[in-house]
């Protein structure tokens, strides 16, 4: 059957007013439609950098608005996103995602993935976060917690980058805490769990309490519902053995830290900023950091000593710079600003009291004694810094110095090593003793007296004992390279702030024994800071520098206490 032009015309006409009904209608069939997510208040700001990508047509008439297969399109652009990622284009998924939680603001998927790409995967050539995109991936996720409002999973992602990225534990306990008043089928481990490591991250070690024993009684109850499946069952039987855990470890220190943490140890932080060459700074300096060497349950710290392997932060930002709180997603930056942050490894304190045990290394640049010898306390000194500091044990042992009550234990500790009671999951039974008690070495001492071979060959493995007090500190230093990544470090601005600091809440549990939950134990001749963060002993020190400081040519000296 033909149609002559006429018809032809007539059915033109009549698909056009259809295409404009559905239209029309489709403003109200769908309920997802007036979301501020899909139709945001500034759509022209909201675009942010796509429109750079192409991606400019207004979502008010895009095929997914018209047709309502807004899903379906979604789920295209995943795909697509997906392939980026593999290839490494992470420039080229963020329009996308963009355009995903427009189609689709219920999948929460792309608001996670998109916010892990801007906090994690956009690096400098040292794989330094660039931390420029930061209010963009929160932002990003409170756009998620706003149109899924009753799904733990967006404020879980929120309290996660918090906690882990920011460092801000306040503010990762506040989506944790969101996560469980909003949606009661939260995931107990992977929000009540971090929850509690928040609290007590914080200092807030009552609620922290709280917040272990709900989990242990959320736990059980899921592991002993007869409705659960095999699969909730096990993973809750794990669960409860974690935080029940968790629960006697943090009520534990609860019970020593505040002895063991006093009298508050002085930090005595120097710190020495070098230009090597234009925008390569060198960052270098001293920290007396203090940890607990030997720890006990029931006991706390049994011996305590400088710390290796805790880390300071270096930020070099745009003087005055404070992080936005951005109100509405966009991942279009600022190019004038620069932001580098890096850490620290702290490593090599080494100190020895008279009479105690220290390993006479033949360099300076010998291997640390050993995980044997750190849990007593000994370290190892080189033939400069350990000069004329003791004599070989032989001869103290025959009778040329006399080993003090530390310097017996950790004699008798290292010639007979105490044999640790090992937990059927491989851990150490935290019922073990871990260190001999008086009268086991005053009579294992008087067995080693009489055992010349131990004696012999503790002497050629160059144990000593000390004849004076000698400490020094841990040494930090770190080259950070600027030059290789102009479009993220431009040094637009003339002035900037190089901030170095220690945050005790963010430390290892073995350095928080020491200096306790929030730096109560700790403090700074020079560098104490107890206003950034309320509450909290930072050691902290901001240098001012200039453009030309860090951009000039040649090697110089930019800060020196």
């Amino acid at each position: 059957m033909t149609s002559n032009k006429s018809q032809r015309t007539r059915m033109v006409a009549m698909i056009a007013v259809l295409v404009l009904v559905v239209v029309s209608l489709q403003a109200y069939i769908d309920p997802l439609r007036r979301q501020p997510a899909i139709e945001p208040p500034k759509a022209n700001n909201a675009l942010g950098g796509i429109g750079k990508a192409g991606a400019t047509l207004p979502f008010e008439y895009s095929l997914g608005a018209i047709t309502g297969f807004r899903q379906v399109i979604a789920g295209l652009l995943w795909v697509r996103s997906d392939e980026f990622f593999h290839e490494g284009n992470y420039d080229a998924i963020l329009p996308l995602i963009r355009l995903i939680t427009w189609l689709d603001p219920n999948w929460l998927d792309p608001y996670s993935t998109g916010a892990w790409h801007l906090m994690y995967n956009f690096t400098d050539t040292d794989q330094r976060s660039d931390r420029r995109y930061i209010p963009a991936g929160m932002a990003l996720l409170r756009e998620g917690i706003e149109n899924n409002p009753q799904i733990y999973d967006m404020y879980k992602e929120a309290g996660w980058n918090n906690f882990d990225k920011i460092k801000n534990y306040s503010e990762a306990a506040k989506y944790y805490k969101a996560a469980e008043e909003n949606d009661p089928d939260y995931d107990v481990t992977t929000v009540g769990h971090a929850l509690a490591h928040s609290y007590a991250r914080m200092g807030n070690i009552p609620a922290a309490i709280a917040e272990w024993e709900k989990c242990v009684a959320k736990h059980k109850q899921l592991r002993d519902d007869p409705k659960s499946t095999a699969d909730v069952k096990s993973r809750n039987t794990q669960g409860f053995k974690n935080s029940t855990k968790n629960l006697a470890e943090i009520r534990e220190r609860q019970a020593v830290r505040t002895k063991d943490s006093q009298p508050p140890v002085d930090g005595s932080l120097s710190i020495k900023v070098v230009r090597i060459k234009p925008k390569v700074l060198e960052v270098s300096g001293t920290f007396n950091l203090r940890g607990a060497k030997n720890w006990a349950v029931g006991k706390g710290i049994l011996l305590e000593g400088p710390v290796s392997g805790a880390r300071m932060d270096v930020r070099l930002q745009d003087a005055g710079y404070t992080v936005p709180d951005l109100k509405e997603f966009t991942f279009e930056l600022d190019n004038n600003l620069t932001i580098m942050q890096d850490s620290l490894s702290i490593r090599g304190g080494r100190e020895v009291k008279r009479g105690g045990l220290y390993m006479a290394q033949k360099s300076e640049t010998s291997a640390d004694p050993g995980p044997n010898v750190e849990a007593v306390a000994v370290y190892g000194f080189g033939p400069v810094s350990g000069k004329d500091l003791g004599v070989p044990i032989d001869k103290a042992i025959a009778g040329g110095v006399p080993l003090s009550p530390l310097g017996q234990l950790q004699a008798v500790s290292i010639a007979y090593p105490i044999k640790l009671k090992i937990s059927p999951d491989g851990t150490i039974d935290p019922t073990t003793e871990k260190q001999y008690s008086a009268v086991e070495v005053a009579a294992l001492y008087g067995q080693l007296k009489a055992d010349a071979p131990k004696i012999a060959a503790l002497t050629a493995l160059g144990y000593s004992v000390a004849t004076k007090d000698l400490s020094l500190p841990g040494t930090f230093k770190r080259q950070i390279d600027m030059s290789k990544d102009p479009n993220m470090y431009s040094f637009k601005n003339g002035k900037f702030d190089l901030i170095v600091s220690f945050n005790p809440q963010a430390a290892p549990d073995f350095v928080q024994d020491r200096v306790g939950w929030v730096g109560e134990g700790l403090t700074d001749r020079h560098y104490l800071d107890t206003k950034t963060i309320p509450g909290v002993h930072l050691i902290r020190h901001r240098v001012e520098l200039t453009r030309a400081q860090i951009t000039d040519p040649g090697t110089k000296t930019l800060f020196a206490d």
